[in-house]
């Protein structure tokens, strides 16, 4: 299958571009670090393929409108709750 057949019919099946769905996959993970642990925001950013902490939080800021650091807070708050 050639590459554009291959992203395609991944946006056809799924809805979304692949980078869009990793872009997704790696967000998740990064929330799930943020609620689950301790780990500074740069170590997260490094687990979870983002680059650095400065370049997860300009990604962050985009998608959620948040920081990770305040992510992590109203997470937690929320759990308590």
């Amino acid at each position: 299958m050639s590459e554009r057949n291959f992203l395609r019919r991944f946006k056809i099946e799924m809805g979304i571009t692949p980078s869009d769905y990793l872009l997704q996959a790696r967000l998740a993970m990064t929330c799930a670090l943020l609620t689950d642990s301790e780990l500074p925001v740069d170590k997260i950013a490094r687990r979870s393929c983002m680059g650095n902490g400065d370049r997860l939080a300009k990604i962050f800021r985009k998608r959620l409108l948040i920081s990770p650091t305040e992510y992590r807070m109203q997470s937690r708050r929320e759990a308590n709750d």
